[in-house]
């Protein structure tokens, strides 16, 4: 075994005497010469450096070879323990080499964990001076020489180079961990404690920091924060102490806890069983872990579009429950579940991330929902518990027809044999003449007419002389009257036979296409009025047809093809939803204007009753918009308005036949009825009171 210092020793004498010395004595007489066997361990134990050395009678001096970070010494430790410290480079790296030692008649063995062992002589030792004798080849003849090495008590220049090397862990398995390492402390002086500080707020620093952790484990070289605070920002620092004091802190460290992910779970493939939905996922190892939460939307987890919308269903604390049945599915066709991981600061996992699947579109409706994707226009059957919806069931693979849905068994009863190829603006009508009950639809320019009850198309009707049907109706005297961009015209009908009675010029402006609106009021009276034209015009309408222009009235209809104006016969007023406003049918002078509800949608029979909600159709769909799933109901005789909860976003609010205040709902917040989003039906029928 030979020592870090007796290579060095060798290194210095050769640079001298050129290993040139020959050995001509009694060796182990003179090595063991002048052994000073007064000394004790006490004696022995301190920190020492060499000054010089001494070989034949030549003396050399030792120098420190890195300035900056003093001379190369040795350690003897009261536990045996021997430390030989050597400076690398500039830097203050060192090479430190552990042995034991004993003391025995002056002579000190060293030895290693292999019993290889190595003696030195102590000639001369005090307060001031060690002084001893070790054997090396110096003049590498294969004959070990005597070398004398002069040493001093040495207070080592004390350099910390663990603080700097404290820095975050951004090995994969700790990514999603507030986790720290850094390189173990090898110096000479006895390790006492690493010790771990944090602190909280913006602008955290040392001096509202607090001591987390001790740890008197030189080896153990990283740390992890189990148990953080919930707050925006953490620091952290390291400070390393040893038996004379603290060796050094590191510099403080900031984490902004929203760039720590949650670690994700699997979610298996839901089941739906009798209107329940069952989902199972693996249980979360997110070191922050503070609940998972499932959700359903009406777009795929990586994809955004417009409308998309993210309902919370369930929050769950409890990391070891790993199953959920949703028992109120929501009213969307093939609803997408989603589960998410939430950790204490607020971050959940991110959609679909590689390596997971933690959402799935199931295959799944509720009976309460209207099989139609897509609806284009609708109208109430005065007389009977059935709605008739324009539309399709699957965009792109069913055509648009006129459906006859019945709100008591929940089910579309009847399709119309034709085929709606026109697009159109103008809602469905349904009329009650001499011709029958019937439903008619405007496909360009023309007249489709079907039978009510049974949806079978019966013929077209064309209008002779119109080039455009903007708006038609067919009045209580069984006449037909449409309206185009410049006329008004009135025909009699015999099945499919039209006779044109009379024409008559309305505005005389051309204004745009479907936006013009007849009304039908009272005693033999018209309102042709256009939503760009402030006024309207009132026309009589005689028995046999003929048209007289009486004078403008001070009403805007305010048409499209959300039909927003309506004629109330039994309490005769115009009611204008877009504007709040009730008009006289008798002088058509402003009644009143009401503030409840925000959006009306509907009347009463009677006329004393307002329906609809505070949703404003013009709010963006999103999961931030203010829809409610409320309705409200104005009372124009006590003025009071009365709000009841829905199970739906109320799309269309009236009363049936019966008296029944019945909504046409949405599970899903839309615009309007028409709308689609993203191809998923999600329309149902509830009865409100």
């Amino acid at each position: 075994m030979k020592l870090k210092f007796t290579y060095l020793i060798l290194f210095v004498f050769c640079l001298i005497t050129s290993c040139s010395q020959e050995d001509e004595f009694d060796f182990n007489n003179a090595f063991y010469s002048n052994a000073n066997k007064s000394i004790t361990g006490d004696d022995v134990i301190g920190t020492w450096a060499i000054f010089s050395l001494e070989f034949e009678g030549q003396i050399t001096q030792i120098t420190a070879d890195y300035q900056e970070c003093g001379r190369d010494f040795i350690v003897f430790k009261e536990n045996g323990i021997y430390l030989e410290s050597l400076y690398e480079d500039s830097n203050c790296n060192f090479a430190l080499t552990a042995l034991n030692w004993s003391l025995a008649d002056g002579i000190i063995i060293l030895s290693n964990q292999f019993n290889q062992s190595e003696e030195i002589v102590v000639t001369k030792l005090n307060s001031t001076e060690f002084n001893f004798k070790t054997k090396l080849d110096a003049d590498g003849d294969g004959e070990l020489d005597i070398i004398k090495v002069f040493l001093k008590p040495y207070n080592p220049i004390t350099k910390d180079l663990v603080s700097e090397t404290f820095n975050r862990n951004y090995a994969e398995e700790h990514e999603d961990l507030i986790s720290y390492e850094w390189q173990e402390y090898t110096g000479y002086d006895d390790f006492t404690s690493y010790e771990i500080y944090r602190s909280t707020g913006t602008n955290c620093s040392k001096n509202n920091a607090v001591l987390i952790t001790t740890i008197t484990n030189a080896n153990t070289t990283n740390f992890t924060d189990l148990d953080p605070p919930i707050e925006e920002n953490l620091c952290y620092f390291l400070r390393i102490n040893i038996k004379s004091g603290v060796l050094g802190e590191s510099y403080i460290h900031s984490i902004q806890t929203h760039n720590l992910d949650a670690t994700p779970v699997h979610l298996s493939q839901p089941d739906a069983v009798n209107n329940t939905v069952h989902l199972n996922w693996t249980k979360s190892n997110a070191p922050y872990f503070s609940h998972y939460e499932i959700s359903y939307s009406n777009y795929t987890a990586d994809i955004t579009g417009p409308g998309e919308q993210n309902v919370s269903v369930a929050t769950i604390t409890d990391k070891d429950i790993t199953s959920f049945i949703d028992e109120n599915p929501p009213y969307l066709e093939n609803p997408i579940y989603e589960i998410n991981v939430y950790n204490i600061f607020g971050n959940k996992t991110f959609d679909n991330p590689d390596g997971y699947i933690t959402s799935w579109e199931i295959d799944y409706r509720r009976d309460e929902i209207i099989n139609l994707n897509r609806i284009q226009s609708y109208l109430i059957h005065p007389n009977k518990p059935i709605i008739f919806f324009l539309g399709y069931e699957n965009i792109g693979q069913s055509p648009t027809k006129i459906h006859l849905f019945n709100y008591e068994t929940n089910s579309i009863e009847n399709v119309s044999t034709e085929t709606a190829n026109t697009s159109t603006d103008l809602p469905i009508k349904y009329f009650n003449s001499s011709q029958g009950e019937e439903i008619l639809l405007e496909q360009g320019g023309e007249l489709q007419v079907y039978n009510s009850n049974t949806l079978d198309f019966k013929y077209n009707l064309i209008p002779a002389g119109s080039g455009t049907i903007d708006d038609f109706l067919i009045t209580e005297s069984g006449l037909l009257i449409i309206t185009d961009y410049d006329h008004i015209f009135t025909y009699s009908r015999n099945d499919n036979n039209l006779t044109l009675i009379d024409k008559k010029p309305h505005f005389t402006e051309h204004q745009s296409s479907y936006d013009y609106s007849i009304l039908e009021i009272k005693n033999d009276q018209l309102i042709v009025g256009h939503r760009n034209e402030t006024n309207s015009i009132l026309y009589d309408i005689d028995a046999n047809g003929f048209l007289t222009k009486k004078n403008t009235i001070p009403i805007n209809l305010i048409q499209n093809e959300e039909r927003n104006v309506q004629y109330n016969s039994i309490a005769d007023y115009i009611i204008n939803y877009q504007e709040n406003k009730l008009y006289s049918s008798n002088n058509f002078s402003l009644l009143s204007t009401f503030q409840q509800p925000n959006f009306g949608t509907g009347v009463s029979i009677n006329g004393q009753e307002i329906y609809g909600s505070s949703n404003n159709p013009d709010w963006s769909i999103d999961n931030s918009s203010e829809h409610k799933k409320e309705a409200t109901i104005f009372n124009r005789q006590t003025q009071n308005a009365q709000t009841f909860t829905t199970t739906g976003y109320p799309m269309l609010i009236f009363e049936n036949y019966l008296g029944n205040l019945i909504s046409i709902s949405s599970g899903m917040k839309k615009e309007k009825i028409e709308s689609n989003i993203n191809d998923k039906a999600d329309l149902f029928i509830e009865i409100i009171r």
